[in-house]
């Protein structure tokens, strides 16, 4: 004869499967959420940090053609300990006429934003990498250069260390007559810092970090300082100026800021 189940039991039994109808769904969604929650955040995460990626490591487009002038390759090293050259450095006010070789330009705009490693960082530190500065040349008295203005062109990933000629023109007497500035008198050469304020701006999600430009270029000016030192130049830095009237000498672009001039040649 077959055993009936005991009541409690039965009741028991009818118990659970009733929460199991009842909660089985609802934990079910939540389950189901959560995980859908966690795969968004994932990919939000990736996404941004792609974006965030591509913002703050734009690449530098640089056009290479004939026109451009190749500049000798930097050295690395030389006969002056940095010690010696910080104890050493100074205020240059007053500069021969004598002129420049290509090789001290070249050297000069590498301390400055030249590129010194195999993934395109620069010799000065730059948020974010966002490499906003710009150096301009305006070359009167170089060797192997025609007198004019011109953009240096450090490269991307690869150096490429070139000048691009802008304008080809005598501008010694036209920048001393608009500064007035005994320093900027038969100057050789002068080094002309700009900042793109907007690029910076951009790698930090349209928000201004114009603060951040200024402190790049102060990097550089110590740089190229340091260097000039070093192959016994002279130089200082002026911000003594009318960035209107001076943007109709030196040609720069319509979102670039100029920051200061560097006269640069070899000292009284």
């Amino acid at each position: 004869m077959k055993k009936s189940a005991p009541k409690n039991k039965t009741k028991k039994d009818f118990k659970i499967k009733e929460l199991a109808k009842k909660w089985l769904a609802p934990l079910s969604t939540t389950i189901i959420v959560v995980i859908l929650s966690v795969i968004a955040i994932t990919f939000g995460r990736q996404r941004s940090l792609s974006n965030n990626q591509q913002a703050v490591s734009p690449q530098v487009e640089v056009v290479q053609n004939s026109d451009n002038v190749q500049l000798p390759a930097t050295d690395s090293r030389s006969s002056n300990s940095i010690e010696a050259v910080l104890k050493n450095r100074r205020v240059r006010l007053d500069y021969s006429d004598a002129s420049l070789s290509l090789k001290q330009i070249a050297q000069l705009l590498w301390a400055g934003q030249g590129i010194n490693t195999d993934w395109g960082d620069r010799t000065a530190p730059s948020m974010k990498s966002t490499y906003p500065l710009t150096l301009y040349l305006v070359a009167n008295k170089v060797d192997g250069l025609e007198a004019g203005e011109y953009q240096y062109l450090p490269g991307d990933r690869t150096p490429l260390n070139q000048l691009k000629p802008i304008k080809k023109t005598e501008m010694s007497d036209t920048l001393y007559d608009l500064l007035n500035q005994s320093s900027f008198k038969n100057i050789p050469a002068v080094i002309v810092v700009a900042g793109n304020m907007e690029k910076m701006a951009e790698a930090y999600g349209g928000i201004r970090h114009d603060k951040e430009v200024y402190l790049e270029a102060g990097f550089a000016a110590q740089n190229m300082a340091l260097q000039a030192e070093s192959l016994k130049l002279g130089t200082m830095i002026s911000t003594n100026f009318d960035e209107l009237k001076l943007k109709e000498i030196i040609t720069i672009a319509d979102t670039d800021t100029i920051i200061y001039l560097m006269p640069v040649g070899s000292p009284k």
